[in-house]
């Protein structure tokens, strides 16, 4: 699960906005307390935060939804033209 979407932040939030999104999370209640603590304990460690921006740093399912905008607000056309053989994974298909 990506941390950044069950806290509702930004990959450039500082360690105040987690712990703010922290708490609003645990207030809405749309993910467990457990996932939201372990999206804290991901994103304040130096080490596993590195990995996530690498992981996790290409908006997806706006590749997989043409025409739709992207989290920047752009269409997600223009990110796949010019792109010949651009093959669809379906692995990411199973992770939702």
């Amino acid at each position: 699960m990506n941390p950044y979407e069950v806290l509702g932040i930004k990959h450039d939030a500082t360690a105040h906005e987690i712990v703010q999104a922290v708490a609003l999370a645990l207030r809405e209640r749309k993910y467990s307390a457990r996932e939201v603590a372990g999206a804290r304990k991901q994103l304040m460690d130096p080490q596993a935060r590195m990995i996530l921006d690498f992981v996790h740093c290409v908006d997806i399912v706006s590749l997989l939804n043409p025409g739709k905008e992207n989290s920047s607000g752009d269409s997600a056309i223009p990110l796949l033209e010019g792109v010949e053989g651009l093959k669809r994974l379906t692995i990411f298909d199973m992770q939702r």
